[in-house]
């Protein structure tokens, strides 16, 4: 859980939300364990994807429903569509042998490369059955103490926050698997280091997450290295990037569009006047 008082990460998600003019909200995402699960979906008023949209969804696109329309959500496996991101947040034992065999079928070339891309998001799950259920809300008005802090926005949007990290030292790591990109955000759980996120291709197509969009997950432990780094680093890195254009544009030399090209006819003119 976050060392940060929950008012204080309120008026961080406040800063990062409008210093970076971002279009969504940063987000900040609790697992949750055992009968404490329940209890704290009542208490937060989260919606449940099942009960409040008649609908099971996967991860992503609830973090995508948060994050677009402000509200708190939760999700325990009776939600869940996507059973490997399920498995990726830690709500079930083990994959099924025949989602492993449709990850590899449609994913991958053959299964080497399929196993290859199993491996890599393993290693970035939650332990097996070790989540009963998580809770998402808009850090701008989260009521409970999150693990990981998930912002999206922009690539020059998501790089200023990754420079905010640098500044204290601390270098984000990015892995794409190019299939539960989830996994993202339990990694940035489990080893403490910002994780930058590319959409896979089920946060796209269902997920619906935005093509120009990546995002950033860490751990909220982390969340006040943020404000200062984006203090430290606005110098070198200024947002929204200054456009200075401190250069003489250059075209096609038969496109005689320019102030040269407006004085040699001049000079032609004034020569060919002379002549006459």
């Amino acid at each position: 859980m976050s060392s940060t008082p929950i008012e204080s990460l309120i008026e961080i998600g406040k800063k990062v939300k409008d210093e970076l003019a971002l279009r969504t909200y940063p987000l900040g995402i609790k697992f949750c364990k055992g009968a404490e699960c329940e209890k704290e979906f009542e208490r937060v008023k989260a919606r449940r994807p099942l009960k409040n949209f008649n609908a099971r969804m996967p991860v992503c696109q609830l973090i995508n429903i948060s994050r677009t329309y402000g509200w708190v959500t939760a999700m325990s496996l009776e939600d869940a569509f996507c059973i490997a991101g399920a498995r990726v947040i830690g709500l079930i034992d083990e994959i099924p042998e025949y989602l492993i065999e449709d990850i590899i079928r449609f994913h991958a070339k053959d299964r080497e490369a399929g196993m290859a891309i199993l491996k890599s998001v393993e290693a970035k799950s939650m332990p097996p059955g070790s989540v009963s259920g998580i809770l998402i809300s808009p850090l701008t008005r989260i009521s409970f103490e999150p693990d990981v802090i998930v912002v999206y926005g922009t690539p020059t949007q998501i790089a200023k926050i990754a420079k905010a990290f640098t500044w204290h030292g601390i270098l984000p790591e990015t892995e794409f698997s190019g299939a539960a990109a989830c996994a993202n955000i339990t990694k940035a759980y489990l080893t403490g280091k910002p994780q930058i996120n590319i959409p896979c291709s089920g946060e796209v197509l269902l997920g619906r997450t935005e093509e120009d969009e990546i995002s950033i997950a860490f751990s909220a432990k982390l969340a006040e290295h943020v404000i200062s780094g984006l203090e430290g680093t606005r110098f070198i890195m200024p947002y929204p990037p200054p456009k200075y254009a401190l250069y003489e544009p250059r075209v096609p030399s038969v496109y005689r569009m320019s102030y040269k090209d407006y004085e040699e006819w001049k000079k032609r003119k004034v020569s060919e006047t002379r002549e006459t």
